[in-house]
């Protein structure tokens, strides 16, 4: 992120994180609509055993999904995640089914594509809902004229931010009314600090939504990779240091 919020505003992360967020709106979706009908029905269908071969392909199907998440994803994080962990080999029809179900890949994606996206869903949908409505009155200047606004029986145009049962002038009226070229340039000023802002919210919301993804469904790291590096590395610990090392047998 950006100190400077125009900086931040031209920048490259914002855009981004607009377009991850929206995407997930549709992507999202979509996936949470395929998986938990094939999980589901594939899981009923186990007591007359036709679901057996079903599990075993809603569990690549789900590991698909993730594969399809994680690309996504590069628009956040262009270097990639971690490779993700291999599905084990097994020899027989239950071995297989066992390996794919005890996978952490599908487990894992499975939990990400249900249960975390109402939480998720609810809050790129706000967040990005409410980036694109100070977006737009930016350009207020341009449309507010166009805008039908009826009260007691009579049409004018403008906007209204507020409550306006009598008309902008009228009894009982809170809020901002929108008529003028004047009053329409102050509401564009209102609406870019406020989109200036809530970049930062943006951004802060696109990468807890990564990080939440990564978390649940991105690829394992080695846990001997720092012991491995050390090893590769020049020094006395070296695997060339001890082979030069090493007394020549005769």
């Amino acid at each position: 992120m950006y100190r400077n919020p125009v900086r931040m505003a031209v920048s490259s992360g914002v855009w981004a994180s607009a377009w991850y967020l929206f995407s997930y709106l549709i992507v999202g979706t979509a996936l949470f609509g395929a998986v938990v009908p094939i999980t589901l029905t594939s899981a009923a269908l186990v007591i007359i055993w036709a679901g057996l071969p079903l599990l075993i392909g809603a569990a690549y199907f789900i590991r698909g999904c993730v594969v399809m998440e994680r690309g996504r994803a590069r628009v956040l994080v262009p270097e990639g995640l971690p490779a993700l962990e291999p599905m084990d080999a097994a020899e027989g029809f239950f071995a297989n089914l066992k390996a794919a179900w005890r996978n952490r890949v599908t487990l894992r994606g499975l939990a990400h594509f249900t249960l975390l996206y109402v939480p998720l869903l609810a809050l790129s949908a706000v967040v990005f809902a409410v980036w694109l409505a100070f977006l737009a009155l930016i350009t207020v200047p341009i449309w507010y004229r166009y805008l039908p606004y009826d009260f007691d029986g009579q049409r004018i145009h403008g906007m209204a931010w507020g409550y306006f049962p009598h008309g902008p002038h009228g009894k009982d009226a809170v809020g901002f009314w929108i008529g003028s070229d004047l009053s329409a340039a102050v509401a564009a000023v209102v609406a870019l600090v406020l989109f200036l802002a809530w970049n930062y919210v943006l951004v802060a919301t696109a990468r807890v939504h990564a990080t939440a993804m990564r978390a649940v469904i991105s690829g394992t790291g080695d846990p001997l990779a720092p012991a491995r590096r050390v090893l590769e590395s020049p020094g006395p610990l070296s695997a060339a240091s001890r082979a030069s090392a090493s007394p020549t047998q005769t």
